[in-house]
């Protein structure tokens, strides 16, 4: 883990688009966190650092829908002579702590100790919250639309990616109460003997993630791993990337090991590339990515924003956690994964000092695609902003091997 405490400051910003025949209207949302797993804590303060966020809230006034309208992989609910408040209501995640909201544009919107917000009027207003001696704000855009074409989101699309990614997660979480028994990626582990035995019965044991080391020799634990993405590539977090042997584990529970000889970091991520002493054995299946226009041209940040998607990550107890995506204006660069409150609350756990380099995972048609690996306790760097640069990197270390990507023709592109 790194020690060097540094805050990041992240904009969240989807605006106002303008359609020939209507008028979508969409708020603001602003992340602050800190970059490091390890707690943050302010000198001579015993209070943690936390995260901020809000959701978009839309409400109907006045008027009655139209009826539907699907664009791209958004269903809107439309109104032909309706009224439509947008706003947002704030919150804070895993602090510990109960904050002290306050409005700072009180003439646009006012807030109460809930984090629920009042329109007043048409604006961006910031609002502040206070758990001891931190601080951290947030903008929303306040509008509203008054007898005219108005939309508000609906759903996603029956056919679309972010659907199924949200489905795919359902139909293995619903029902099922986290317990060692559907958390664990494995039932026994001995790694004096390296032997491993997987877990037959998580909620993803029907999917391939031999692409998950179970152990580092060097580090004698299974802490700041990483991923493998290439028969001998593996990424890991820039800040904490073990080298040494590593244990894989295929499927019939046969352990495979490999050594990391070298590696570089990509210029201005926490992304690392390490290359393994040679290619992983038929069993051991490196993992997908998605492509450098998947989210350009089969998932919408406003699907991404509304619908929030439920992943899957992992940490350095090799169990399985849930959590949903938080889209921001710098999702190129960073995914935000946080806790799912209203469907997987139990299933979740914030990482923390040891879980860097541990990946996490979107769903997509029964396949672990990696979105990133950790690098803060709430973010991940975004993979596939940084293809050319990993299969570069991949070849300058010596590699004739290159990323491959996830297949979504079968879903509604644009």
């Amino acid at each position: 883990m790194k020690y060097a405490v540094f805050i990041a400051t992240l904009f969240f910003f989807i605006g106002s688009n303008t359609a020939s025949a209507f008028t979508i209207n969409y708020s603001a949302l602003r992340r602050i966190f800190a970059p490091q797993l390890s707690t943050n804590t302010i000198s001579t303060s015993s209070v943690s650092d936390f995260f901020i966020g809000k959701n978009i809230v839309e409400t109907v006034l006045s008027g009655s829908s139209s009826g539907t309208e699907t664009i791209k992989d958004v269903v809107y609910d439309y109104f032909s002579t309706g009224s439509v408040e947008t706003s947002c209501s704030v919150f804070i995640q895993d602090s510990g702590n109960t904050p002290e909201y306050t409005a700072v544009n009180p003439s646009i919107a006012t807030i109460n100790s809930a984090g629920s917000t009042t329109y007043v009027s048409a604006g961006t207003a910031y609002f502040n919250a206070r758990i001891g001696r931190r601080t951290r704000a947030i903008p929303c855009i306040f509008s509203r639309t008054n007898n005219a074409t108005s939309y508000t989101f609906d759903s996603v699309a029956a056919n679309s990616a972010i659907k199924n990614m949200k489905d795919e997660v359902d139909a293995r979480v619903s029902g099922e109460t986290p317990s060692s028994t559907t958390y664990n990626i494995y039932s026994s582990i001995s790694t004096s003997t390296s032997a491993y035995v997987r877990n037959t019965s998580h909620i993803a044991s029907d999917i391939d993630l031999t692409c998950i080391p179970v152990f580092s020799v060097a580090i004698n634990s299974a802490q700041t791993m990483g991923v493998l993405v290439a028969p001998d590539i593996m990424i890991q977090a820039g800040h904490s990337h073990p080298s040494g042997v590593m244990h894989f584990v295929k499927n019939d529970n046969t352990t495979v090991a490999r050594t990391i000889t070298s590696g570089m970091s990509i210029s201005g991520t926490d992304i690392w590339v390490a290359k393994l002493d040679s290619n992983v054995p038929s069993g051991i299946n490196p993992c997908k990515i998605f492509s450098s226009t998947a989210f350009a041209n089969s998932i919408s940040t406003t699907s991404l924003a509304y619908a929030q998607p439920q992943v899957i990550f992992t940490n350095q107890s090799r169990i399985l956690r849930v959590g949903k995506i938080n889209y921001a204006t710098n999702f190129s660069s960073y995914v935000n994964i946080i806790r799912d409150t209203v469907n997987y609350n139990d299933w979740y756990s914030q990482p923390c000092c040891g879980d860097s380099g541990s990946p996490a995972f979107a769903i997509v048609n029964g396949e672990a695609v990696v979105l990133g690996v950790w690098y803060t306790t709430f973010s991940v760097p975004n993979l596939s902003s940084y293809i050319t640069q990993i299969n570069a990197a991949a070849a300058t270390l010596g590699s004739s091997n290159s990323l491959s990507t996830v297949d979504l023709s079968g879903f509604v592109s644009f």
